[in-house]
């Protein structure tokens, strides 16, 4: 028998349109819920405060209804993008450029004295997803172009070489500077490590340079180039022989050890006593082994695929945030040795990901904001130091820095477009 009861009744074609109904709204729904979530949560986090005012029952209704409403554009808009495979990869480049600016905010924390809560917030929170975005979107478009272009990957670490080691010289005058106004933190650090002079100077003299050029680079943001040319080369290595998601797995591991550096203090304390090993030598796990490598391969898996999406992507995201904010706080009170490697940026930084593709942008941008990230990372520790040299208000100190750094940043650009071969 061909049809059931229901088909022979003519009742199929009125359920299937009703779950097609429900379906319709679920959505909408489950996106409503996620922002009454949301309101709520910042309302107990006292953001919304009654002194604000943003605490009164009919402002947070029109917060909810709001935020909901824009919620469900920006939702459908992507479902709309994924169902006709559009892409806007420009989005990427104004993300890099959000995030290379918050970048300059956490290096300089301007909110430090002003608000505890807002220097947690872009200290703790926003700033630390920046940089595992970078990773991802670097190693999603070398896939991608590898798909056409098989020796890209080889190519790319090759030009990378060349820059690092070019911004490498640059900044080793500033290194310098940096280490003689700060030699005290060198006398204390060197007895620490209990070598043996005769010891002592071959380590100095053969592995400084190692680790400075590896590791560290010759200044505190130079080590991403390091750690995005090494994570690639074993990504080039690995490929070769096993599958790539057993190397997804295995730095993921490795980023659980990174994290080690931020939950320090809720670590047993014998644990403790094993990592400080690690800790008293290298300081810190933020390099290639226990950082870059995760998020690099990610974006090679995601870039590797033919398409990338997860439904309910927006609510996933919002989410996600909510889990870092919580995260930050019940860290916060907590022994840590440093705050650069946050679990919840995982998912974060994924769903920002997908969100951003996906999100409609018509519009033509005249800035080349992919540069001006790039030259924002690179020249902003210069200004910093050029502009912290004078008695500034810390929030036109930077003011200051943001405009000199973007003025730099295009010059360097229009320098590179002008002369195409330099290494800059």
């Amino acid at each position: 028998m061909l049809f059931g009861k229901d088909d022979a009744l003519g009742l199929l074609p009125v359920k299937k349109q009703e779950r097609m109904e429900k379906l319709k709204y679920q959505k909408e729904i489950m996106i409503t819920a996620v922002m009454v979530a949301v309101i709520f949560v910042l309302r107990l986090l006292n953001v919304f405060q009654v002194e604000n005012g943003l605490a009164h029952p009919l402002v947070m209704l029109l917060m909810i209804v709001g935020s909901s409403l824009l919620a469900i554009w920006l939702q459908r808009d992507m479902d709309a993008n994924y169902a006709h495979q559009r892409l806007y990869y420009p989005n990427l480049n104004i993300l890099k450029y959000v995030c290379a600016v918050l970048i300059v905010i956490l290096h300089l924390r301007p909110f430090l004295g002003y608000s505890s809560k807002l220097d947690l917030a872009f200290n703790n929170i926003l700033s630390r997803i920046c940089v595992p975005v970078f990773f991802l979107i670097t190693g999603y478009f070398v896939a991608q172009k590898e798909k056409t272009n098989p020796t890209y990957i080889r190519s790319y670490i090759q030009k990378n070489i060349h820059l690092y080691l070019v911004w490498s010289m640059i900044y080793i005058p500033v290194s310098v500077y940096f280490a003689f106004t700060n030699r005290h933190v060198i006398d204390l650090y060197i007895p620490s490590l209990s070598f043996p002079l005769y010891a002592l100077i071959p380590l100095v003299i053969l592995g400084l340079p190692l680790i400075l050029i590896f590791y560290t680079g010759t200044y505190y943001h130079l080590w991403y180039f390091p750690a995005v040319i090494l994570s690639l080369i074993v990504v080039a290595q690995w490929k070769k022989r096993w599958s790539l998601g057993w190397l997804l797995v295995i730095s993921f591991v490795l980023l659980l050890f990174g994290a080690t550096e931020t939950y320090y203090g809720v670590l047993p304390l014998t644990l403790q006593r094993i990592i400080s090993y690690y800790y008293n030598i290298f300081f810190t796990t933020r390099n290639f082994l226990f950082f870059g490598l995760f998020y690099v391969v990610l974006g090679y898996y995601l870039g590797s695929k033919k398409q990338v999406y997860a439904s309910y992507c927006l609510e996933k995201l919002l989410i996600s945030i909510m889990l870092l904010v919580f995260e930050a706080l019940l860290l916060q009170g907590t022994e840590r040795l440093n705050s650069n490697i946050l679990l919840a940026c995982v998912p974060v930084t994924y769903y920002l990901f997908v969100c951003t593709i996906y999100l409609s942008n018509h519009h033509q941008k005249h800035l080349p904001f992919g540069e001006l990230s790039k030259y924002y990372y690179l020249i902003h520790p210069i200004v910093i130091v050029l502009v912290t040299a004078f008695p500034l208000h810390p929030l036109l100190q930077l003011l200051v820095v943001l405009l000199l750094t973007q003025l730099v940043s295009y010059g360097l650009y229009r320098l590179k477009r002008k002369h195409p071969s330099l290494p800059i």
